[in-house]
């Protein structure tokens, strides 16, 4: 639940409920970037229902259409090369809406806490399928944080028999989620 519109909405009241000792942090725009992301995370929501199962490619296009004017608007270069990937058979609507779930959550990161300056995506079916997701922010220590958003990924791909891979240093971020064959 940690990436779903319930809980952006309750992170949203908990931070306005604690504004009083919080005013000196920022707590408008946290607040503001919270519900950005929970009407965002609804808008994906319903739009999967509409998502072909196991249609990857269709499911990134999607996530591209929704998010980049929030890219855009935080004066974020978005690079696309993203291929026509096969069908993905074992990816039902579950395992769609998980999947989604896993890349706004890395988009979403980027958003919040990478300060970069260009986000690039690639897919690819070579020997499975890659995506990728490479921002040029801050970085931060992939070994030691153990975030409820990365905890949360890792047990997604676990579940979609996907690995996750994430790398980062002050520079480059590369979140891969990997589908063996």
């Amino acid at each position: 639940m940690h990436d779903g519109v319930g809980a952006h909405i309750s992170s949203a009241l908990q931070l306005l409920q604690s504004e009083r000792e919080n005013s000196r942090r920022g707590v408008r725009t946290e607040v503001l970037q919270t519900l950005r992301d929970a009407m965002d995370q609804l808008k994906l929501s319903i739009d999967s229902m509409h998502l072909p199962p196991g249609d990857v490619t269709a499911l990134l296009a999607n996530l591209r259409y929704r998010l980049e004017p929030r890219f855009a608007a935080m004066g974020m270069e978005l690079q696309w090369d993203v291929d026509l990937l096969p069908i993905v058979p074992r990816l039902d609507f579950e395992a769609m809406r998980q999947l989604q779930f896993m890349l706004f959550e890395a988009f979403s990161n980027v958003l919040q806490h990478a300060r970069a300056t260009v986000l690039r995506v690639q897919a690819h079916a070579a020997d499975g399928i890659l995506i990728r997701v490479v921002d040029d922010g801050a970085g931060f220590d992939a070994q030691g944080v153990q975030g409820k958003g990365l905890v949360s990924m890792r047990q997604r791909a676990t579940a979609l028999g996907a690995e996750l891979r994430v790398s980062s240093q002050p520079g480059e971020t590369v979140v891969e989620i990997v589908f063996p064959p």
